[in-house]
């Protein structure tokens, strides 16, 4: 296969950078299962403090071990000297934490961030929310780091867990959010089906059934809405506590609202608009019966009440 003992083609593929047409030609080759068993073997080295040279030489090490250890039944050829010095230049190249580097997503107060996992799947972060996942080996390790609320749409037949502090969503083809801030967890599928772990709590999710989590108490409930409303420019929200409500306000306009410490304990049902700050003022505060202020520079203030 044509540059297949290229040093910079084996970085490209270990970087998922790869054209699809390339991948599909590489996996097939014979080069791409010894490439596969030199990465699974670095990959399973514990060395916190890199060292260039050490690591390289434990790489080497383990492969002979394993070679050792199955003379009678080796399933792949002798792997030749290039592809050794292809991964020894890369790993020196790139030093060992290529391997590890994870790639980050972050969505700012006041807007939002898309991307596409590799595979194809694709995720929409909202505002003040973070994501992070090992973009080495994905296909063995499809683990994602969620901070903040996501909306997940994906491709058939890819599967990864959504991991937060509150708890973990197991999916397989399908479309759902995941909304993890301080004391709240709310989960909602859109389409096909996901798994919900938080604790003790296993709860399977099918299309138009979500389920919310506050003050340690998980309420299911079902939902009409086909795609996340804040997709659309809304927040909208099923019995949330208000000072959740507000909290996301704040995310939604980049503001911060003065006397949260005043608010009593209340849950909201409805939705603001991310255009219309009086108008979203209006519909949250004056619903509520909750006195406030509202200057020309944007600065609110609750009143006690």
């Amino acid at each position: 296969m044509e540059h297949q003992n290229d040093d910079t083609y084996l970085a490209k593929w270990l970087a998922g950078e790869m054209p699809e047409n390339e991948l599909q030609d590489f996996k097939k080759s014979s080069a791409y299962a010894d490439y596969k068993f030199l990465i699974d073997v670095v990959g399973e080295l514990e060395t916190p403090d890199y060292n260039q040279q050490k690591n390289y030489t434990a790489t080497l090490n383990k492969i002979a071990k394993q070679e050792e250890e199955e003379p009678e039944t080796k399933v792949r050829t002798l792997i030749p000297n290039w592809v050794y010095a292809a991964a020894a230049s890369v790993l020196l190249f790139f030093g060992y934490t290529f391997f590890f580097q994870e790639t980050t997503y972050n969505a700012k107060l006041a807007e939002q961030t898309s991307f596409e996992l590799p595979g194809g799947s694709e995720v929409l972060l909202n505002a003040g929310s973070e994501i992070a996942f090992n973009t080495f080996n994905w296909e063995n390790n499809r683990n994602l780091n969620l901070t903040g609320e996501a909306y997940f749409k994906v491709k058939k037949g890819s599967k990864f867990t959504v991991i937060t502090k509150e708890g973990s969503v197991a999916v397989l083809g399908t479309q759902f959010t995941v909304n993890s801030r301080k004391d709240f967890y709310n989960v909602t599928c859109f389409e096909g089906k996901v798994k919900v772990t938080s604790g003790k709590l296993n709860h399977v999710l099918t299309a138009g059934k979500a389920i919310s989590i506050q003050d340690y108490i998980a309420t299911p409930y079902t939902t009409i809405e086909t795609l996340p409303s804040w997709t659309a420019k809304e927040s909208s929200f099923n019995n949330i506590a208000i000072f959740q409500v507000v909290t996301e306000l704040e995310r939604q306009y980049n503001i911060t609202v003065s006397g949260k410490e005043n608010l009593q304990a209340a849950y909201f049902s409805g939705r603001f608009s991310h255009t219309n700050l009086q108008q979203a003022l209006t519909t949250i505060f004056d619903t509520m019966e909750i006195p406030y202020t509202f200057d020309a520079n944007s600065n609110v203030r609750i009143q006690k009440y």
